[in-house]
């Protein structure tokens, strides 16, 4: 009976460790240490912004890095301050030529705020018109199209069919060749 309600307790313990989140998304509070890295990362925004406005690349890609790799640490991947120095190092990178790790970071973006906020959301909206916009500027109407019909449905249904957005989307997608199409008609 005893080794019953042992093996019970030991059955539930293990089953709340199980459901309990995951801790290592996040860094633990510490405070005064918490501010004081915030404060570094907020500073270190504003830098590359600042950078980037004005012409420096290099710094700004520099402190661009620095901040995402400290919101990462102090926030958590899919936290939005983190997502916005992604967005901001994915711009910054971007103009430098560094298409590849621009298109990973606007991808990371755009997924992230999905899965956390649910495509209805404002900032995940805004992550998937940079994400059409920047695979039409690479002139990649194959990787632009999907997103960008996937984009209108949404700010269709979540702004309506006369919202600006929607009808951007709409003249993007009468713009890019459907090559499904082209290619079903040969």
């Amino acid at each position: 009976m005893a080794f019953r309600a042992w093996r019970r307790r030991c059955l539930a313990v293990g089953l709340l460790a199980w459901m309990t989140p995951p801790l290592w998304g996040q860094a633990p509070y510490v405070a005064g240490v918490t501010e004081a890295r915030e404060k570094e990362w907020r500073g270190l925004v504003a830098l590359a912004q600042s950078a980037y406005a004005q012409g420096y690349g290099a710094d700004a890609v520099e402190h661009a890095r620095k901040a995402l790799t400290i919101a990462d640490e102090l926030f958590g991947p899919d936290d939005p301050r983190a997502l916005i120095s992604a967005n901001d190092l994915a711009l910054i990178v971007e103009r430098g030529g560094q298409y590849r790790e621009a298109e990973q970071l606007l991808r990371r973006v755009f997924d992230s705020y999905r899965q956390t906020r649910g495509e209805d959301d404002p900032a995940c909206q805004m992550a998937l018109e940079n994400l059409v916009d920047f695979y039409l500027a690479r002139k990649r109407p194959d990787a632009a199209r999907p997103l960008a019909k996937y984009a209108l449905e949404t700010f269709r249904r979540t702004t309506g069919s006369a919202s600006e957005r929607s009808r951007r989307m709409a003249g993007i997608l009468a713009q890019i060749p459907d090559v499904s199409a082209d290619m079903a008609a040969d």
